[in-house]
């Protein structure tokens, strides 16, 4: 008669709980979503989940273990990509640890209860918001300066080539006044031809008085550029406060003649083109700096955020999400930010991109790297085979 025995007695490896939930749970799902499987496999995870209800022998226990982990190995690839991990991240609830939930919980006297996946949504839904934000505070900014300095750069050209014209019209007012006074001279002792330099005289004055009314219209332009340069200077100078501010801030790089340049602007007692002229540098650089660099971080991480979201929406769906995707998601957004900074590399200073996305503006190539990181990969390529067809056409 075989030795019989009951769970009690069972030794403390045959630990089968956890394993037996697991596969009740993949059980379940697949009968939820219409996966036909065997009967042998159903019997088998079935058979051992209530083999406790009556005593067995060893060797049934070691068959019944056996045909047990041969069903749950079928049932976890019927199954794929879904595994246990998955399920439990979509299904379990668990306490709400995070800043929100524990806010939750304050205002409600009771801890909420949430899955990871729900954590996980909520964590780079966060996250895609806040760089939102940022990017259109930094856009906003960029455009901004961008208008500003245009309009300056406008004013200033204008105003030097109304100050070279000035010159100009000085310097032929001149020569027209040195010829009036030759032509008064010589008419004094001639009494001869005296309708011809009439005539002269008459043209060269009206020429003195187009001359005139030029000058004193470039007059009165440069006066009302004055004016304007000196709104111009304090709304840069406003402009430029905001990125100095942080500056100063960190470690106070901005130098004493910076601090100079703002009080006098305020003043408004020192060379107001000099002090616009050196505003308007410093703006060129920070603009060019927000352009090619942190812009372009920006719209590489809203395109790794993108992806992800899109990601993480399709992996709860399909009930493949598990907590390990997180480390990836976070990987993903770090190599997206970087790869929206590297591929500027490969766009030329006149705009043009070398890859097949010429009509594209810097920033949409930075926010198509980071939501796909291959493309940085693939202007990489094109940008080696460059170097590495030359010898090849040398031979």
């Amino acid at each position: 008669m075989e030795e019989k025995i009951s769970p009690k007695s069972v030794p403390p490896r045959w630990d089968m709980t956890e394993p037996i939930r697991n596969a009740r749970l993949l059980l379940f799902y697949a009968s939820d979503t219409g996966i036909i499987l065997p009967p042998e496999i159903i019997k088998s995870i079935v058979e051992i989940t209530h083999c406790h209800e009556s005593e067995i022998s060893a060797a049934e226990l070691v068959e019944m273990e056996t045909k047990f982990l041969q069903a749950t190995e079928a049932l976890a690839k019927a199954v794929s990509p879904v595994t246990v991990a998955s399920l439990r991240a979509g299904y379990d609830k668990r306490d709400d640890t995070s800043l929100i939930g524990r806010f939750r919980g304050f205002i409600w006297r009771s801890s909420p209860k949430t899955s990871l996946a729900a954590l996980s949504v909520r964590r780079f839904r966060l996250w895609a918001l806040c760089t939102l934000i940022l990017l259109l505070f930094v856009q906003i900014y960029w455009v901004i300066g961008f208008l500003l300095t245009a309009d300056v750069a406008k004013t200033l050209a204008q105003d030097e080539a109304d100050k070279i014209k000035k010159e100009l019209l000085l310097l032929e007012q001149k020569q027209l006044n040195d010829r009036l006074d030759e032509l008064r001279s010589a008419g004094k002792g001639i009494a001869s031809d005296q309708n011809a330099m009439k005539r002269d005289l008459k043209i060269l004055e009206d020429e003195m008085v187009k001359k005139l009314e030029e000058i004193s219209a470039i007059d009165a332009r440069r006066e009302n550029s004055i004016s304007t340069t000196d709104v111009d200077l304090l709304i840069l100078n406003d402009w430029n406060g905001y990125w100095r501010w942080p500056v100063e801030f960190l470690g106070g790089f901005v130098s004493e003649s910076s601090e100079r340049s703002l009080n006098t602007a305020e003043t408004a007692v020192f060379d107001s083109y000099q002090e616009l002229l050196k505003s308007l540098k410093t703006a060129t650089f920070v603009l060019h700096a927000l352009q090619i660099y942190l812009l372009p971080i920006l719209y590489g991480l809203l395109g790794a955020t993108t992806y992800v979201l899109r990601t993480l929406a399709r992996q709860i769906r399909d009930l493949t999400y598990t907590p390990e995707s997180d480390i990836g998601f976070r990987l993903r957004m770090n190599l997206g930010a970087l790869s929206g900074l590297a591929i500027v590399w490969f766009i030329k200073d006149g705009g043009n991109v070398q890859l097949p996305l010429a009509s594209l503006s810097q920033f949409a190539v930075a926010f198509l790297a980071g939501y796909s990181v291959e493309l940085l990969f693939t202007a990489m390529d094109r940008f080696v085979s460059v170097f590495s067809d030359n010898p090849k056409k040398e031979k």
